[in-house]
């Protein structure tokens, strides 16, 4: 099952597979021996075994089984999960089922069960199953978590990790103004061929006084979640959400929302899609401490604290929660192993590239200067009260560009970037393509190139461009977390690559 193939995910998170639990085996505690025989829950591939004894008297063992990957059921589908037995019992097989989650039952809510409190195996039957039908419901927008814990009588717990979907929207392209095919920033939609542009459809009409103009196109709709006001689309407001129908909020370090003038944040949070977006600091000096021309280069970063700098860059490399295929990282010059020093020296962590925050000890990963290192040590701090930090994919890179603000895919119009400034930039200086030469606007995605596995997919973000990259390049990255749990993160195959 692939993340891309639901509509929660289908554009936003192409490169994502679902956590392969592997055998979950639960030791059986009765006299007798049990023998796994792994039954497949139907529509998925590879098995979970739960080895839960509940035998019908005290002379059987029985070996429960099903599959007990992650899934992700859309909104208004009907999920069956199906357990099987090793042997025909000769009385009734209970299991109690516990339920939990932030999903809500109940049929106008977010799901039904067909039986929330056992799972029996009938005398005789050696198969059972149960139903979880969901329910479309416009005012849910975030995925939603239900956990079933299936016990018997001895052994550990079996368990089941599902999310129901939330109603998440696309942004759209950003254009506001028409074209006659020669003048570009037309206030009216021209009639005839010209007619029924870009600027006349989608979100971006909720600050569009002339959607209608002419040639037909959406209305306006001020009831809408997205609707925006007079002080939503004033940049010198605090309530401030940016431009064309994007809506974005500034989020500080704790996870709590901030003014939109405020330069005290971490993060941006997208209203639209539901993604987070942890915002690039200032440039940060990388120095060679070391005076002594033999020995290894000891590099040190100015201010240590800011490691996101929008100076860095980074090789291609996959992270423990997405990318597929391999990759190359960029260690420090006086290690033996190519990684960052884990001691509390500082120059133990920058080398002429990157650099870390030596203040923080404990990791489980070694770090180098790698995109994937970089989404791992996010995870690690935590950032913005996040775990599940990766590397965006495509889609979601493309999502927050105003493509409004590119002319001709080559050059921006009036900025540098088609990032939103108030949100992704600065307030002193740019922080979305600060140097780095003819490559400074250049960002990592986690999606490799299918059949060139020393290929990845960047984006420039100053023309808009999507094109590949060689792994071993030096580029930005931009971490972007969505509200779907960590655990469903960790990918078992990438065949998202080919969708370019």
């Amino acid at each position: 099952m692939r993340l891309k193939k639901l509509s929660f995910l289908t554009i936003l998170l192409l490169s994502l597979g679902l956590t392969g639990c592997g055998s979950d085996n639960l030791d059986a505690a009765t006299s007798g021996s049990g023998n796994t025989n792994n039954g497949t829950d139907s529509g998925d591939n590879g098995d979970s075994s739960g080895d839960t004894d509940n035998g019908s008297n005290e002379d059987t063992v029985y070996t429960a089984s099903g599959n007990l990957l992650p899934k992700i059921i859309q909104r208004g589908q009907t999920f069956t999960f199906n357990y099987y037995l090793d042997k025909t019992p000769d009385a009734a097989v209970i299991y109690d089922i516990d339920i939990v989650g932030t999903a809500i039952q109940g049929i106008n809510q977010d799901y039904t069960i067909n039986n929330a409190s056992t799972l029996t195996f009938a005398k005789g039957s050696t198969t059972t199953s149960l139903t979880i039908t969901t329910y479309q419901k416009d005012d849910v927008y975030d995925a939603r978590t239900l956990s079933l814990t299936f016990t018997g009588n001895t052994g550990e717990p079996a368990i089941i990790n599902l999310l129901i979907s939330g109603n998440v929207y696309l942004n759209d392209t950003g254009i506001s103004d028409y074209s006659d095919g020669s003048d570009f920033n037309l206030g009216a939609q021209p009639g005839g061929a010209p007619a029924l542009q870009d600027a006349a459809y989608g979100l971006d009409v909720i600050i569009n006084p002339n959607a209608l103009a002419n040639a037909g196109g959406d209305t306006q709709d001020p009831s809408s979640i997205f609707y925006k006001n007079s002080r939503d689309i004033d940049t010198s407001n605090p309530e401030y959400k940016g431009k064309a129908g994007f809506r974005f909020v500034k989020i500080a370090n704790n996870g709590m929302p901030v003014i939109a003038t405020s330069h005290n944040y971490s993060c941006v949070k997208d209203e639209i899609t539901g993604l987070l977006w942890q915002v690039k600091s200032t440039t940060n000096t990388l120095t060679n401490s070391e005076v002594d021309p033999s020995l290894p280069a000891k590099y040190q970063m100015t201010e240590e604290r800011r490691y996101n700098a929008a100076n860095f860059s980074y090789p291609w490399e996959a992270s423990t929660l997405s990318g597929i295929g391999p990759g190359w990282h960029h260690g420090s010059a006086n290690n033996n192993n190519n990684s960052f020093t884990t001691n509390t020296d500082p120059a133990g962590f920058a080398n002429s590239i990157c650099g870390y925050n030596s203040s923080y000890g404990d990791r489980e990963l070694p770090l180098y200067c790698a995109s994937g290192s970089y989404a791992n040590e996010t995870n690690f701090l935590k950032v913005c009260g996040k775990s599940n930090w990766v590397i965006p994919t495509v889609e979601q890179l493309r999502s927050i560009m105003n493509y409004g603000k590119v002319s001709d895919y080559s050059t921006i119009a009036t900025k540098k970037h088609a990032l939103d400034k108030t949100f992704f930039d600065c307030a002193t200086e740019d922080c979305v393509i600060n140097n780095n030469g003819e490559n400074g606007s250049v960002y990592w995605t986690s999606s490799s190139v299918k059949d060139s596995e020393g290929l990845a997919w960047c984006v420039n973000l100053q023309s808009g461009n999507v094109q590949t990259c060689n792994k071993q390049e030096y580029h930005k990255v931009l971490v972007v977390s969505s509200n779907v749990p960590s655990e469903f993160f960790n990918p078992v195959a990438d065949d998202s690559e080919d969708t370019e």
